[in-house]
């Protein structure tokens, strides 16, 4: 009936959001699109340029951050570094870290805070 086909369609959805809700995930992603333009997503899906000043917070006694290069060459970003056209995954205590981008020698250092 149509009264069950629509209740296995909600139970089915429940059970959906349930799995992506629960479904690990970094907490943070850094993308480097091609020429060197580098945005952050965190866990909840909200992304913005990469600045200066990179704060990462999370559950658990580690963070896990993804460096995804989409870029030509290498990249590396203060403690974190991926070839081209590849993504790396780190997991990190709590710390302050700080480095310099590779190919961006001229512009500021990265200081990664780690909560």
């Amino acid at each position: 009936s149509a009264r069950r086909t629509v209740m296995r369609m909600v139970i089915g959805l429940a059970i959906a959001a349930m799995i992506w809700l629960m479904w690990p995930r970094p907490d943070a992603v850094i993308r480097i699109a091609r020429g060197g333009t580098a945005t952050v997503t965190d866990a909840l899906g909200r992304t913005a340029p990469l600045s200066d000043t990179l704060l990462i917070g999370g559950d658990g006694a580690r963070r896990t951050v993804r460096l995804e290069n989409q870029d030509t060459i290498p990249h590396a970003l203060a403690l974190f570094s991926v070839n081209a056209n590849s993504q790396r995954e780190y997991e990190m205590p709590p710390g302050i870290y700080e480095g310099a981008c590779s190919v961006h020698t001229s512009q500021s250092l990265l200081t990664v805070i780690v909560r």
